[in-house]
């Protein structure tokens, strides 16, 4: 069934590809008597034109007459070669040597004809020259005729000729059609009965593997069909067994993750408590009267105390940006307070060196789509790095941009050693310092790391660039974010140091700190005896808290969130839910420094939240200003009488 098509075919098409060559013969020799009598006609038309312009201006002797002739002299010449090509192609050599011979005679009496007219020679006098030159012209047109009149019968039987051919190649491909068609059909006939049927199975099974369902059972054949339906049913089994695979890793990935959580959670506060006893017992040191040495020592504690807790906070951060747990709050924020905030932030550390910090932003109302704080975080990453490898009476110049594309930029220039080419893309690796471990410089390498991880997680990109010996810069590339106008805080009114905030004499301020920590409860309590009229109560557990709360009523709780029989947000719900101790302000204590749990315990009735290691200062700051606001709604209750 496939070899009778093929063979009617390559018959049909054979004959066809023979009767379309003689076709093109024929079409060949017809085209070149064509040529020919076109190029003869085309030689006598121009000698005419040449004639009766030459005649007309003799009478007249009008130049105008002249123009038929002259155009005539500016092609005859190609017309000439015209007709010698053709009558090469056609054969006929010999007659187109005469009718050029005699073309060549007819220019020549008509120039001279031109010239005795130009002269002034009389009618009478051009009569004999005028008959000439007829006389040659009538050789030329006999010749012309006879020239053309063996390719005109020529074309005449070729077109009949084609005719016939054409005839012949139509009934040759009806015939080839009708025949490919018969066994078309009965390949059809034969396709549908058999192998349409099992490819269609084996297309439905295709379709059921891409879609995970059961195959449909297939007949065995040992045929190219049947070997891709066996290939089917192994595809089946294989995809099950890595469907299989897949979901246990997919298993073994969440359980990971979630114990990378919890592992950074619970690291996050076991590097914390011990460090907010470190911390706070040196505060409580330097708050007293210590030697010169001993403060100096004291203030070593503390720097490197704030140093070790700013190592754990990157690393927190690394670890929560690789597992996609940071959160980040995006919006519209303006680059000119920004930086303005961390120059004014950064400028003390940066004079210890003497080195100056310039702001420059040409757009004060240029802004970003970025999370604030994560962008104020970079910034001071990037220029605490240009303070620390820079020169002494350097400058830091920090400047702001609008991009063509969509982006605004944000650069921090240092006038330090710079960054050899090759080093650019190191320094982003963490723990990388190209050396800097062997200075006085001190430093983890994970601060750039961080900074980029942080802008690329704000969908922005962190580069540097450096020219050696001229110092480096570093650009953060973010989003933009419509204009917007900065309207700056009022100035504040000068401070009435008689009614500042601090606990007035005689208040009396009962604290109860809820904490299991022994170390942490004698930091508070220490740190409180130098509060006058201030008592602490302490409980180690959340329900004697609770207990405690409801018995004495203090007027401020402390609470820690990690407690070992009750979680702190559950103490505070508590709180919260009893009439008794629902209007106690509770600042919460914790080592959990993620947002959303202080944005999550904020929202819960929590009047404030203080990450460990605890700044005393920073809480003394809290329960003055509670004291005071509270002495105040005191005082508006008290009746005044007049004097």
């Amino acid at each position: 069934m496939v070899a009778v098509p093929l063979i009617a075919l390559m018959g049909t098409t054979s004959a066809n590809l023979v009767l379309q060559h003689s076709e093109s013969s024929e079409r060949s020799a017809s085209t070149n008597a064509r040529a020919l009598d076109s190029a003869a006609s085309q030689v006598l038309a121009d000698a005419v034109n040449a004639e009766t312009g030459v005649r007309g201006y003799a009478p007249t002797r009008d130049p105008l007459f002249l123009d038929p002739y002259n155009l005539t002299l500016t092609r005859i010449s190609a017309e000439r070669r015209s007709l010698r090509e053709a009558a090469v192609m056609e054969g006929d050599g010999r007659q187109q040597q005469a009718v050029d011979a005699t073309t060549g005679k007819v220019l020549s009496e008509l120039a001279q004809l031109r010239s005795a007219i130009g002269h002034g020679i009389s009618a009478g006098n051009l009569r004999l020259a005028l008959e000439n030159e007829k006389m040659t012209m009538d050789l030329l047109r006999r010749q012309v005729a006879g020239l053309v009149a063996a390719p005109t019968a020529a074309v005449a039987v070729l077109h009949d000729e084609l005719g016939v051919l054409q005839a012949r190649i139509e009934r040759l491909d009806i015939a080839g059609l009708v025949l490919g068609l018969l066994a078309g059909l009965a390949g059809v006939a034969l396709f549908t009965s058999g192998i349409a049927r099992r490819v269609a199975s084996n297309a439905e099974n295709a379709r059921r593997l891409g879609e995970g369902q059961p195959l449909q059972p297939v007949v065995d054949a040992g045929d190219e069909i049947g070997r891709v339906a066996q290939l089917h049913l192994a595809a089946e089994a294989l995809l099950a067994s890595r469907a299989a695979q897949l979901i246990a890793a997919r298993d073994a990935a969440v359980k990971a993750t979630q114990a990378k959580n919890t592992f950074l959670s619970s690291t996050s506060h076991e590097l914390r408590t011990p460090l907010n006893a470190i911390l706070g017992f040196a505060q409580l040191l330097q708050m007293s009267e210590l030697s010169e040495e001993d403060s100096d020592g004291i203030d070593r504690i503390l720097g490197a105390g704030h140093h070790l807790l700013a190592l754990i906070n990157e690393l927190i951060d690394i670890a929560r940006i690789e597992s996609g747990d940071l959160s980040l709050s995006l919006e519209p924020v303006l680059v000119g307070p920004v930086i303005e905030e961390i120059s004014a932030l950064m400028a003390p550390i940066a004079a210890e060196r003497s080195i100056r910090i310039i702001q420059h932003c040409a757009r004060p109302a240029l802004a970003v789509q970025a999370d604030r704080q994560r962008l104020s975080q970079v910034l001071v990453n990037l220029i605490s790095n240009a303070v620390k490898y820079n020169h002494r009476d350097g400058t830091i110049t920090i400047s702001c941009a609008e991009q063509g594309d969509g982006q605004a930029s944000i650069t921090v220039t240092d006038t330090g050693p710079g960054i050899s080419p090759d080093n650019i893309e190191r320094i982003f690796n963490p723990f990388e310092r190209l050396g800097a471990e062997q200075t006085e410089v001190e430093g983890t390498g994970i601060g750039l790391p961080l900074a980029r991880a942080l802008t690329e997680a704000m969908k922005g990109q962190l580069t540097a660039s450096s020219v050696p010996g001229q110092g480096a810069a570093f650009t953060i590339s973010l989003p933009r974010a419509p204009d917007l106008i900065h309207v700056p805080d009022p100035s504040p009114a000068p401070a009435d140091r008689t009614a500042g905030p601090h606990i007035p004499p005689g208040a009396g301020l009962s604290v109860l700190y809820i904490e299991d920590n022994p170390a942490n409860v004698e930091v508070i309590a220490r740190f409180l005896r130098g509060k006058p009229n201030t008592t602490l109560l302490s409980a180690i557990s959340g329900r004697a808290g609770l207990e405690c709360a409801v018995r004495d009523v203090p007027d401020i709780i402390l609470l820690d969130l990690n407690l070992p029989d009750l979680q702190g947000d559950e103490v505070l719900n508590e709180l919260k839910a009893d009439p008794a101790t629902a209007a106690i302000p509770v600042i919460v204590l914790s080592a959990d420094a993620s947002r959303g749990v202080i944005h999550r315990l904020l929202a819960g009735g929590a009047f404030a939240y203080l990450t460990k290691p605890i700044e005393l200062g920073e809480l003394g700051e809290v329960l003055d200003s509670f004291a005071w606001l509270r002495d105040q709604q005191a005082r508006l209750a008290i009746p005044v009488v007049p004097a």
